[in-house]
This record gives structure tokens, sequence and C-alpha cells, in this order.
């Protein structure tokens, strides 16, 4: 007997009452299967929207169904059980072409397989675009039905602790439980006697209990004591809107609340905390250890190596002014910047370079596309082989493997040089720019930001005896050599390698 796969879904209380019950779609799609003579050896039962971004149970199902060759049917009610999005459309179609499955409909008694028309293929595109619009459609309507309770003083939600819904009336009731706690909570704060852990003691013992029967913690304490909703108003979509509930205490008692709540929030002052910003930038020259900040005589910021390693011979100047190291900084900053002239140069052979490695990426890219395409054919006759039962189901199954690892990496390939090449003269243009502003930008910055360009155009500084030593990054290192270096054409043709 052909072995089948049943799936069922409902996405709302609402769908069981109009006929869609998991149940009933359940009934149907085994006598379809018992018709059609389809043995269903598994089923899914489900309540999930077609919406959500993970489908955790539809993206079971189609993964047993792929790793399952011998289950070749799957059974849905309709076609808005199955699917009212794009994503999982694509799913079921690659199920079908490429996994061999037939999709079977028990509501409509109609299937579609590999050897379906256009027609059919069409017919199920149309069906799942109705269903998309009507799920958008719902979700239009819900949303303005929720605006037009806000404009009603309605809250379209699930009642706050202390209220309930009706669902008789859609309106907001009193909790009669619950409604008195928080009432005494506003009461009891107000008089400014308590905090919040003394009154969540406080409450707790008197018998309040959450909506699971247990007792609140301080913070759901303090989350009703800073809600609007207990004195009227409530905030829906961006606005306030006044509420049709019956308010449990007066805007005059919340604003004291707040006031007191805002009082005891207030943080003492701190001592003022010295922050060395050249910190964690500089390594000394003799030992290797970091270079830190200290403040001395209150006023003057020195730097100078920890001595973690015992105190060597460090030569003569061991504490350097923080406004030494800065101006140190700066001559090395400037180093690295450009002159216009300079910049519209190596913009140029740039270029000129970008242009010769280019023709080589395309005439690379053109083989790889035509690699991919061998590939992709071999493995479209490897799937017909399979259909026609002419080739072993090990063999298909390996080589199928083979072919799909293939065509992964092929389009890695071409992928990383289409990035490439949309990048890299972006990224030249950018770093150039950067150069040519460097000292202007320093000069003009914080000390953190001096620092912070500092740690751009060097890995580390070495200090010795006074004087910084800078590890230049790149392109920062050949900047400072000079254009008349011989290692610019080297390092431009190495940035445009990849396509050899």
């Amino acid at each position: 007997m052909n072995k089948s796969l049943l799936y069922v879904r409902v996405s709302s209380k609402e769908q069981e009452k109009e006929g869609f019950s998991l149940d009933a779609q359940e009934k149907l799609g085994l006598d379809y299967a018992k018709r059609k003579g389809l043995e269903i050896v598994k089923t899914w039962k489900v309540s999930e929207s077609a919406w959500r971004e993970e489908r955790i149970s539809f993206n079971q199902m189609v993964e047993y169904a792929k790793r399952h060759s011998k289950v070749q049917h799957i059974i849905f009610d309709v076609t808005d059980r199955m699917t009212r999005n794009d994503f999982d459309k694509i799913k079921i179609i690659d199920l079908i072409k490429v996994y061999g499955k037939t999709i079977h409909f028990s509501r409509s008694n109609k299937a579609i397989d590999k050897n379906s028309g256009s027609e059919d293929v069409f017919m199920l595109d149309i069906e799942v675009a109705v269903a998309k619009k009507m799920s958008n459609d719902i979700s239009r309507k819900t949303k303005m039905g929720m605006q037009e309770k806000a404009e009603q003083g309605i809250y379209p939600s699930a009642a706050p602790m202390g209220y309930k819904n009706n669902p008789i009336t859609g309106t907001i009731d009193l909790d009669p439980v619950r409604a008195p706690f928080i009432s005494r909570m506003f009461e009891l704060h107000a008089t400014g006697l308590y905090s919040i852990s003394a009154l969540t003691k406080i409450i707790n013992n008197e018998g309040f209990r959450n909506k699971r029967g247990n007792p609140s913690g301080d913070a759901a304490i303090y989350s009703f004591l800073t809600s609007p909703f207990y004195y009227g108003v409530f905030k829906w979509q961006g606005r306030i809107f006044k509420g049709a509930h019956e308010p449990l205490v007066s805007k005059e008692i919340f604003d004291r609340v707040q006031a007191l709540l805002h009082r005891r929030q207030r943080a003492p002052q701190k001592q003022k905390v010295i922050v060395y910003n050249l910190n964690n930038l500089m390594t000394c020259g003799v030992c290797g250890c970091k270079v830190l900040g200290e403040r001395k005589k209150a006023k003057y910021t020195y730097y100078h190596c920890t001595f973690s390693k015992g105190k060597l011979d460090h030569g003569n100047k061991t504490f350097v002014r923080e406004e030494a190291i800065t101006d140190m900084l700066g001559e090395i900053v400037g180093s690295v910047t450009l002159k216009d002239e300079d910049a519209v140069w190596i913009m140029n052979a740039l270029q000129e370079d970008t242009q010769y490695s280019r023709d080589r990426q395309e005439a690379r890219l053109h083989a790889l596309k035509t690699e991919y395409g061998k590939v992709s054919q071999r493995l479209s006759r490897l799937y017909d082989a399979k259909f026609d039962g002419t080739i072993p189901e090990d063999i298909f199954r390996a080589k199928e493997k083979e072919y799909q690892n293939e065509l992964v990496s092929l389009k890695a390939q071409m992928e990383e040089f289409t990035q490439e090449n949309q990048n890299y003269l972006e990224d030249a243009k950018t770093t150039l720019e950067l150069c040519k502003q460097l000292k202007s930008l320093y000069d003009a910055g914080s000390l953190e930001e001096k620092a912070d360009l500092a740690r751009i155009v060097a890995s580390n500084y070495s200090l010795t005896d006074g004087t910084l030593y800078p590890q230049m990054r790149k392109p920062f290192d050949l900047v400072a050599k000079g254009l008349s270096s011989s290692e610019w054409l080297p390092r431009l043709g190495s940035n445009q390698g990849h396509g050899d």
C-alpha cells in the first residue's frame, strides 16, 4: 500500500467552529486515504498560524518527507490549511519536483505531482495567492477592529491585573478578587512609608495572588504602580486613550506614587571617576608590559610602564606626560595623512589594476557559470534516471549528494566574485578619503577621539625612553613609507588577485 503523511492545521479557535476543526480535518483525511488506497504512517495535528516566521510542525513534516523516500504522498485538507505564504509553497513545490512526492487535498479531492500539467500548478499558485490575500484581509480587519475598540475607550488586549475581559460585551470589567489589592498598593505606597520590597511583603501576606495563583515579586508590584491604566488611561499604537473602564485610583494618588518612586530611584552622587583614554593603547618597549595612566598632584596625568615584570632598566624617562604622548601620536597620524594629489595618484592606480583584474574575474565567473550549468544538467538527468528506475538507490543517493555539494560550492564562489567586484573600489575610496582627513580629524577631536584614531592607524605603540614607536596597520604602513615604495603595486595586486 502507498505510504502517506497527513497534516491538519487550525490557526484560531474560530476556525474550530467553522468546520475546520482538527478532528474534522483528520476524519476527511482518513476517509480520503481509504478511498485512494493510501496508508497513513504519520499524522500532524497542529494549531499554528500559516504566517509564523517559523512553522515548527510544518518544517518537521517537510523534513520527514524528505528523509523517507518510501513515503510518496502527503494529504492536506485544503490549500490554505497547507500554507498561506510563498515561502512554504516553495518547500511544497520542492517536495513535488525534487523528491517526487504527490500532494493531496482531501476536501477538494485533488492531487498534484511532478507530472501534473502547467494548469494544475497555475491553479495551486492562484489558490495560495487567494489564501494569502484572505489572511492579509483578516489581519487588516483585526487591526482596524482593535483600533476602533481603542477609540471607544476599550483596551483591545488582555486586561491588566485587577481587571477581566468580558467575552460577552467585549469590555473590561473589574476583577472583584484582585482589584481591591491593586487599590491598596497605591494607597499604602502614597503614604511614603513603604518601599517596594516592604509593600510586596504586606500585599502577599494579605493574600494577593497573580493569575497563576502565585505571590508577586517586587518587579510585578513596581509595574502595577507605574501603569496609568489604573487611573483610567491607556497607551495603544503610540497614542494615549481615555479608557471606558472604571479607575481603581485617582490621578492625584497616581501622580504622588510616581513622584515617590522617582525620588527613591535617584542614585546618590558618586565620586568623580578619572578616565585614562590612552590606556591599553601602548606597551612598554623594554619589557612588553602595559603602559597605564596615573594622576599626579591631582591635576597632571602621566603614563608609565606597570613594571609587572620588575623594575628593569627602563631608561631615563619612565613617566611621560599625557600632552607629550598626544603630540607624538599627532605626528604619527600626520605621517599617514595623504595629500590630495597623492590620493588621486593611488586611486588612478587602483582603477587601472582593478580593470585588469575585473577582466580576469569575469572570465573566471563565466567558467563557473558554465560549470554550474553542466552540473545542473547532470543532476536533472540523475533525477530522470531515478524516476525511470534505471539507477540503484545507493548510487542515486551518492551522486545526488555529490552534485548538490558541487552546486553549493560553485554558487558560493560566484557570489564571492560578485560581492568583491561591487565593494572593492568603494572600500578603497573610503580608505583614501579617511587618509586625507586623518590629521585634521585628530587635531579637532577630543582625547577619546584622538585615541580611537590612533588605534585605527596602528595596532600597537611601543613606548621606549619617552618615545613612541608605532606598529602600523595596513595600508597605513605603506602610506608611512611614501609613494615611492616598491611595495605599492605588489600590494595592489594582492588585493585584487582573487580572480586567478
